[in-house]
This record gives structure tokens, sequence and C-alpha cells, in this order.
């Protein structure tokens, strides 16, 4: 299991804990839908792999 504290967004701090509760409680399936709620990947977009692997587990 992978530690929700881990910060996914470097630039915003967000966790991947923020990232995946965002995206199960709003049916969240974009990049750009999780950095509308939680601002990740909103800066510099290096992380919008990791949000994107974060989609593919919770959404399969």
């Amino acid at each position: 299991m992978k530690d929700n504290d881990e910060i996914i967004c470097n630039c915003l701090q967000v966790t991947r804990g923020e990232i995946i509760e965002a995206i199960k409680t709003k049916g969240l399936t974009l990049v750009d839908e999780v950095g509308d709620e939680t601002e990740a990947g909103t800066g510099c977009s290096s992380c919008h792999g990791d949000i994107e692997e974060i989609l593919k587990e919770i959404n399969g």
C-alpha cells in the first residue's frame, strides 16, 4: 500500500491522499479535473504522470 501522506504535487504540496479523496468523492477521471479540485498539477505540471497513475489505480 502506498503512503497517502506522500507529496505528489511538489509545487503546491498536494498529497496522494488528497488526490485519492477528490477522485473518489467527485468521480474524477481526468488530470485537469484533479487540478480543478485540488490544484495538483497546476504549477509546473511535472506530476501529471503520477496523477494519471493514481486515476488508473482508483478508476481501473
